[in-house]
């Protein structure tokens, strides 16, 4: 069994259609399957096993229920629906859904936070050049989403 695929994975909820046939090109983790070491490059990232280092790429990176990243994230658009343990910085957004949980530092010009979900660490909403730079800094208490 390989622990990478280039398999169609199950549209996760409220994805577009652009974001479901970038998901269909996307490097797979399997779920079982632990990776160790820095993955870098510019394909969309799916995480359903582990991963013990940094992940750092040009797309989005997300991170299954089930999967688990133990290390900094670096991408476009980072979704946390499993457990991450690092800092995560988004050039786009970072979303946490309401089973995620991040424990660590979050940078990005979006941020959300579902109902539901884990966030220990500061957020820092970096300015959005198009927005006029404006900048947000929070910390989050462990348990609680806002």
């Amino acid at each position: 069994m390989s622990i990478f695929r280039r398999e169609s994975p199950a549209p996760m909820e409220g994805a577009s259609a652009g974001e479901a046939e970038a998901r269909s090109r996307a490097t797979r983790i399997a779920a079982g399957s632990c990776l160790r070491g820095e993955l870098t490059g510019s394909t969309e990232v799916v995480v359903e096993g582990e991963v013990r280092g940094a992940i750092r790429v040009d797309a989005v990176v997300i991170v299954a229920a089930g999967g688990l990243v133990e290390g900094p994230i670096e991408a476009r658009l980072v979704r946390v629906a499993g457990k991450v343990v690092g800092d995560v910085s988004g050039s786009e957004r970072v979303e946490v859904g309401n089973a995620g949980v991040l424990e660590g530092d979050v940078a990005a010009p979006r941020v959300i936070l579902a109902e539901g979900a884990f966030l220990k660490g500061m957020v820092q909403m970096q300015g959005d050049k198009a927005r006029g730079g404006r900048q947000a800094a929070a910390t989050v208490e462990p348990g609680r989403t806002g």
